[in-house]
């Protein structure tokens, strides 16, 4: 069982260098970073900082690879990483996914890695974007929110303009929910707010109020 774990492992490793070349493809050989400048992760970083994750996360191995990747130079020379892996599991319609955040106090080459966090996605038949869904919040429940507020959406563009077609994030917080809408490439335009009615069915479309969101201040 230990042999066919280490061959998992070094597949995915594997698989992470090769999807990730077009990640590290246009990376500069200069060592002086700016603050706030983006930092280049090289392939054997890139591998060290998936080992991290696999050692504490073996169902990592079941992702694809690395989705995205991005470091930047913070103050006092921290470099900062975030890492995005392709979803690794699917249940109940949500795709679930990886992500971890790393740093490393310059001149030490070696990276320190935080709490793996999960990301979830929702596909719809009606956009290629996957939706991205925080929170414990089930297929049925984001399907419903899409559609309770896309009429929203709709009644919002009185003016002509055009409107967003694609559901981008659903975001909670408490008993508040935000869908945020958009372009089909992900960038977000306008977000609706939404609250289930009392002793509302969540997966009932009718069942919520929802509304412009109208940041505070």
């Amino acid at each position: 069982m230990a042999r066919f774990s280490a061959t998992i492992t070094l597949s995915l490793v594997f698989t992470v260098l090769v999807a990730t070349r077009l990640v590290t493809a246009d990376e500069t050989s200069s060592a002086d970073h700016s603050l706030g400048g983006s930092v280049p992760l090289d392939e054997s970083e890139l591998r060290e900082i998936t080992l991290h994750v696999l050692e504490k996360n073996p169902l990592l191995s079941s992702s694809p690879g690395i989705k995205h990747a991005s470091a930047q130079r913070s103050v006092r020379s921290v470099d900062i990483a975030d890492v995005i892996y392709y979803p690794h599991a699917e249940s109940a319609g949500i795709r679930r996914a990886f992500q971890v955040q790393c740093r490393r106090q310059m001149p030490i080459k070696s990276w320190t890695c935080g709490d793996t966090e999960i990301r979830r996605y929702c596909q719809l038949e009606s956009q290629d974007f996957e939706v991205r869904v925080t929170g414990g919040i089930g297929y049925e429940e984001a399907l419903a929110l899409i559609q309770a507020t896309r009429g929203t959406v709709q009644a919002s563009a009185t003016d002509g303009s055009v409107i967003p077609k694609t559901a981008i994030l659903i975001w909670r917080e408490h008993d508040t929910y935000l869908v945020t809408w958009g372009s089909p490439e992900g960038y977000q335009e306008l977000a609706v707010e939404a609250h289930l009615r009392d002793d509302g069915n969540p997966a009932e479309p009718e069942d919520w109020q929802t509304n412009i969101f109208e940041p505070k201040g």
